[in-house]
């Protein structure tokens, strides 16, 4: 089986799910092997790792990059062609 970091969709209702992948656990098709997930409705272990999450804030410089690099897409190329998967630049 392909090992994806992706939740399962057992994991829906669960607030360590973060759509692309486990608050937690690096493989959630393991943690559902046995039956049930350890984390799956666990209010302590979702209280851990917001602790966690404050304790390693994201980094602004990397943040204002990424916003850039997003608005960078949106304009088009100083050539006349339009940027790749723009969603504001008319075809």
């Amino acid at each position: 089986m392909h090992k994806s970091p992706k939740p399962v969709r057992k994991c829906h209702g669960c607030k360590l799910n973060l759509g692309d992948r486990c608050g937690v656990f690096p493989d959630p098709h393991k943690q559902w092997h046995p039956g049930k997930c350890g984390g799956h409705g666990d209010e302590e272990l979702y209280q851990r790792y917001l602790e966690d999450q404050e304790k390693h804030p994201p980094d602004s410089r990397k943040q204002e990059r990424r916003r850039r690099a997003r608005l960078a897409k949106t304009e088009p190329h100083h050539d006349g062609t339009r940027s790749h998967q723009s969603p504001f630049v008319g075809n």
